[in-house]
């Protein structure tokens, strides 16, 4: 072989199938949603949401609404409320393993330091979870969630991590079918490794079904979810239209 000549092999295909985004099934997508007609609406819902922060007085209850609030995928509208509860509940120190582990995650998502130590009160004197937190099934699942902001070297949420998976998981047969389901979810994905939007998706399906749910928050977050979405299928529709190539293998 000349020894100018450059062997080439021809490059071997990954099998890939065809792609399903057909570009004129994409500009079919059409969504009654749009800001131009739905931000006032919008902005109504979120003042009354609002009024939730001084409607409610126990650091507990506080806690909880950001808690529905962050899944509800709204929090960005009521950022300034959420740091001003933050900042004053800092330092309230309860005895519930549901608040603690509750503050503790909101706490450390929210960029505020808490030592882990928290959950001590919660151990025997050989560093074990006290088994009688076994029945407490809406503690130990927030527990579960707040062990995966963990640091490195944090015993304690390791050790709470093995704790909970074993009693949930045992736990599971003896809860109701909604109850089940979360916690069927939160063993397989935890809360922290989820994607926002899709988790709020999700949320709002169980949030309607609560008994206390507030009906205000429920549309606004439905309301907000719809409108992004529209912008999401503007987005994609305008790439189509500017370059069908690109949905083509």
């Amino acid at each position: 072989m000349d020894s100018n000549v450059v062997q080439v092999n021809q490059r071997r295909s990954a099998g890939y199938l065809p792609t399903v985004w057909d570009p004129e099934f994409i500009k079919s997508f059409s969504l009654p949603y749009m800001y131009e007609s739905d931000g006032t609406r919008l902005e109504e819902l979120k003042q009354t949401a609002k009024r939730l922060f001084t409607a409610v007085n126990e650091p507990e209850e506080k806690l909880d609404l950001i808690n529905t609030i962050q899944r509800l995928g709204v929090a960005k509208h009521f950022a300034k409320e959420i740091q001003e509860v933050l900042d004053h509940v800092h330092p309230y120190i309860v005895n519930d393993l549901y608040t603690v582990a509750l503050q503790f995650r909101l706490l450390r998502q929210n960029g505020f330091s808490i030592n882990s130590d928290v959950f001590n009160k919660f151990m025997d004197s050989d560093g074990k979870f006290k088994d009688s937190l076994g029945e407490d099934v809406a503690g130990l699942l927030c527990l579960y969630e707040a062990s995966y902001l963990g640091l490195h070297g944090e015993d304690v949420l390791e050790e709470a991590n093995k704790f909970i998976t074993k009693h949930l998981e045992l736990a599971m047969e003896k809860l109701g079918k909604e109850l089940a389901e979360q916690v069927k979810e939160s063993l397989q994905v935890p809360l922290y490794w989820r994607l926002p939007r899709m988790e709020a998706r999700n949320f709002v399906n169980i949030y309607q079904r609560d008994s206390k749910r507030n009906l205000d928050l429920l549309q606004l977050a439905k309301l907000d979810f719809n409108l992004l979405l529209s912008v999401y299928v503007k987005e994609l529709k305008e790439l189509a239209e500017q370059d069908i190539s690109l949905f083509k293998i």
